[in-house]
């Protein structure tokens, strides 16, 4: 998985420990869903990539995000950039859909577009609350380069809970990235706090829930335990 990545940068725990004015919590992955753990001694947390292979070229492309504006450069040039509709929060460079090529998932907010289907359906209009007061809606999408261009790769509907962070990792040892989500509401704002963490997995079509925590939540950290685990740090 990832195999054309740059490897992970690691940062000092103790530096993160001392610089954090609350309390906080380690969540671990397991087979019965999130549970609480012990903050590991030997903890060294981990930041997302920002270079990776994407067309198979052998060099190494860099994305950035400036002004809500998502770009993939290659050479020092923009080889793609994200609409100018799109305000585009977040990048990282996962492999979430289990091809074994990297893609860049981004955490973008844009105009709502309710189902096309909605307009045959007797009840439509289903989703029509997944939207702020300014009619923007919060989606998540996987951008990748295929037929010689890059494209989006897949987008998900808009969320019924807006995402304010993502992160992706191996939770569960299992070979796969999974999704791990903090998740607030259409009535606060983009930099409010969530209200819920939730953990993803890819399901062939889209993504699943595999596990979830209420509570409120205003950012996470991953950190990897010396025997190799990923677990998530919570305030």
């Amino acid at each position: 998985m990832l195999r054309k990545v740059v490897p992970l940068v690691i940062l000092s725990l103790g530096a993160l420990l001392q610089t954090s004015p609350v309390p906080l919590r380690a969540l671990s992955l397991e087979s019965a869903g999130l549970a609480r753990v012990s903050i590991p001694a030997d903890g060294i947390p981990v930041l997302p990539l920002t270079q990776a292979d994407f067309n198979g070229d052998s060099r190494l492309e860099t994305i950035r995000v400036t002004d809500g504006r998502a770009e993939i450069l290659s050479g020092g040039q923009a080889a793609w950039q994200s609409p100018e509709a799109w305000t585009v929060l977040q990048a990282e460079i996962t492999d979430l859909n289990q091809d074994d090529t990297p893609e860049l998932t981004l955490l973008v907010w844009r105009p709502f577009r309710p189902w096309p289907v909605d307009q045959w359906l007797p009840h439509g209009g289903r989703i029509d609350s997944f939207q702020d007061a300014n009619g923007q809606s919060c989606h998540i999408i996987l951008i990748g380069w295929k037929r010689g261009a890059y494209r989006e790769l897949w987008a998900g509907s808009a969320m019924a809970e807006p995402v304010r962070a993502f992160a992706a990792a191996d939770f569960n040892g299992d070979n796969h990235q999974e999704l791990v989500t903090l998740e607030g509401t259409y009535a606060g704002s983009r930099s409010a706090a969530a209200r819920s963490l939730k953990v993803w997995e890819w399901n062939g079509f889209g993504f699943t829930v595999v596990s979830e925590v209420k509570g409120t939540f205003s950012k996470m950290t991953l950190i990897q335990a010396g025997d190799g685990r990923i677990l998530i740090l919570v305030p």
